[in-house]
């Protein structure tokens, strides 16, 4: 369910380049101080994006510096200094980790083993995370505890399966941004968990539907593999996801911006829609009549 939030490279502004990669590095480091060593297994650019969003919302300046790490020891690079808002996007990101191994282990019991591994890997600093952070704890503890008994009960609306994830990413924005969070941000939040629930499971129906796992657009639609649901449901596909692009984009011009939104408007404007027809289009053959016409 991560690693789909992505910049769309050949739009990108080198600035905006370097702060993505300087508080992806920041991130790093605020989980290794948080959560240990091995935490920083479990990084995302996802969590990295949400540490951009949410300095830019509660302005907090991002403090970059030249420094050495353990995978790039020779060579100093711009890594932004760990402060609170790092600190807390790294317990996000370890706690998210921890649920998601859970999760998975629960759905792929035939492949326990390596999601054992993934668990075991981040329950340490999920331990950790938990102390610092307990309310970030239980909002997702909530999350996946709803939304397992979703799937389990074979749910066939994509919009209520993902409104677990979606209200998590909003009430953990409310609980990081504090006097910041506004409806606006809550929204935008809500639509952006929403995305990379909808997006994970469009992703994975080919792989849900051989290993027998649950999937929502499999449960809705029940169609022999991903290019068949496309090909035969792409139109209701797109509209579902339209909506939400159209939601993020709208929200866009609302949120109070404290310093420049060059990156925040690649990821959500270009990068998410970018992501989303790659997807779409991996499904479809060259000459299929929707080819190409992924979200706008």
């Amino acid at each position: 369910m991560f690693g789909y939030i992505r910049t769309d490279e050949p739009f990108l502004y080198k600035k905006d380049e370097t702060l993505y990669n300087a508080c992806y590095c920041g991130l790093c480091f605020a989980i290794k101080k948080l959560c240990g060593q091995k935490a920083r297994l479990s990084l995302t650019y996802d969590v990295a994006f949400l540490s951009v969003l949410l300095h830019n919302l509660s302005d907090a300046d991002v403090e970059i510096e030249n420094k050495k790490c353990a995978v790039h020891p020779f060579k100093k690079r711009k890594i932004a200094k760990t402060d609170e808002v790092f600190l807390s996007c790294a317990a996000l990101n370890v706690i998210l980790a921890y649920y998601k191994a859970i999760d998975d282990i629960d759905d792929e019991k035939s492949s326990g083993i390596k999601n054992a591994l993934k668990k075991s890997i981040v329950k340490k600093g999920y331990y950790k995370a938990k102390k610092v952070y307990p309310e970030i704890d239980d909002i997702f503890s909530r999350c996946y505890k709803s939304l397992a008994e979703k799937e389990k009960g074979k749910c066939d609306s994509p919009d209520i399966v993902a409104d677990d994830f979606s209200v998590a990413a909003k009430e953990s924005a409310r609980f990081i941004l504090g006097e910041k969070y506004t409806d606006e941000v809550g929204e935008t939040f809500y639509f952006l968990g929403k995305w990379i629930y909808l997006i994970d499971a469009l992703d994975d129906y080919d792989k849900d539907k051989t290993s027998g796992n649950y999937n929502v657009f499999f449960c809705l639609y029940g169609e022999e593999n991903g290019k068949e649901l496309i090909k035969k449901h792409g139109e209701e596909i797109f509209q579902l996801l339209n909506f939400v692009f159209f939601r993020l984009k709208e929200n866009l011009g609302r949120l109070t911006f404290y310093f420049n939104k060059d990156l925040i408007e690649n990821v959500l404007v270009r990068g998410i829609p970018k992501v989303t027809d790659g997807i779409i289009k991996k499904y479809l053959s060259a000459n299929c009549d929707k080819c190409g016409k992924g979200a706008k």
